[in-house]
């Protein structure tokens, strides 16, 4: 019986060993002695890849997770260079061929989040890439300088939310993300600021309160909000008015999608669990505090930051929407709200 134990042993620690050298020898040694195309197509796996280099699947694996756990296996043509380990095929795998111009297109409703997500999801960037760039001390004080944006941006933002300007965009690829956040910014200097900086309302801004350093800043959250709240543009000017009402009278704006953005979540997300911060107490929920958020929650176009300028200034202090149609309903009091909630359905 001893005998066999001693024999098993040998051979699971032999078995190991040869597992280790053979592993340690495919990390090591040349795969692709000539130069080479491949071709990856968007169903394959990276089972596929290593049937196409002729190497160990489970060996392809267990490298990726030792030294390149965020790898993704992009749907392209790559050029494999002569005598490459996989190391150097990894690299190459990463620069696709014949560098092509994408479009990108971002939608007026969405948050770095939701921009962040799609862009993970195209395999554009790694998960949090634009998030971290956005939210950078040190670059938003470099886009503030000089030589960029220093009639948007000030270097205090703690984001560059709001100033994220959703558009299409023809970008190289791969993708960097400073190029892209310098022509959002460019975007909105010349799509938003040239056009409202000598707004008479932006001086102002109907006697709210007093301002931030720059009062678009203002101006650009609050119509992030209104962005979010009413789809119709006819009916956005109305809606800026009974938010901006609210402020000038020291309400609170109860206006319940600025109650995820401080728990980093897209717009899909948010709708999930929009209950369950309903309440929270938080610098970005209107429901529980007063005046505005602490940053913009989402990056609203020209036509609503014009409408939260150009105010409709009606008698309604309250509004809802049927959530079926989504067909706005206006009224006077809180009384006449609360009664015809029926409209809701």
């Amino acid at each position: 019986m001893k005998n066999i134990i001693k024999t098993l042993l040998i051979l699971i620690i032999t078995l190991i060993a040869y597992f280790y050298y053979s592993y340690n020898n495919f990390t090591n040694k040349t795969i692709v002695f000539d130069e080479k195309t491949i071709e990856i197509k968007k169903w394959e796996t990276l089972n596929n890849l290593a049937s196409q280099l002729d190497i160990n699947k489970y060996f392809l694996k267990k490298y990726l997770e030792n030294n390149d756990s965020d790898f993704k296996l992009l749907a392209w043509n790559f050029k494999i260079e002569k005598n490459s380990n996989i190391k150097n095929i990894i690299k190459n795998l990463k620069v696709p061929l014949n560098l092509k111009e994408i479009n990108i297109t971002f939608l007026e409703w969405w948050n770095i989040y939701d921009i962040d997500n799609y862009l993970t999801n195209k395999w554009y960037i790694n998960s949090q890439d634009y998030i971290n760039y956005v939210e950078n001390s040190e670059k938003i004080k470099i886009l503030s300088g000089s030589d960029f944006f220093p009639n948007i941006i000030n270097e205090d933002f703690i984001s560059l939310e709001g100033y994220l300007y959703p558009d299409t965009y023809s970008l190289n690829y791969p993708l960097q993300i400073n190029k892209l956040i310098i022509k959002q910014l460019n975007n909105f200097e010349n799509k938003v600021y040239n056009n409202i900086k000598n707004h008479p309302n932006l001086k102002k801004i109907d006697n709210i309160k007093k301002l931030q350093k720059d009062t678009i800043y203002d101006i650009v959250k609050l119509a992030s909000i209104v962005e979010k709240e009413e789809r119709v543009l006819s009916e956005k000017s109305t809606v800026a008015w009974i938010l901006k009402k609210r402020l000038q009278n020291g309400w609170n704006i109860w206006a319940d999608i600025t109650v995820c953005y401080p728990h980093k979540l897209t717009s899909e997300e948010c709708k999930m669990v929009i209950t369950k911060y309903i309440w929270e107490k938080s610098e970005y929920n209107t429901r529980t505090m007063t005046w505005l958020p602490k940053t913009p929650i989402w990056n609203p176009s020209y036509e609503t930051i014009n409408a939260t300028l150009n105010d409709n200034k009606t008698e309604y202090w309250y509004y809802l929407h049927n959530i079926k149609s989504w067909k706005i309903y206006y009224w006077k009091t809180d009384s006449e709200h609360n009664l015809n909630k029926r409209y809701m359905y």
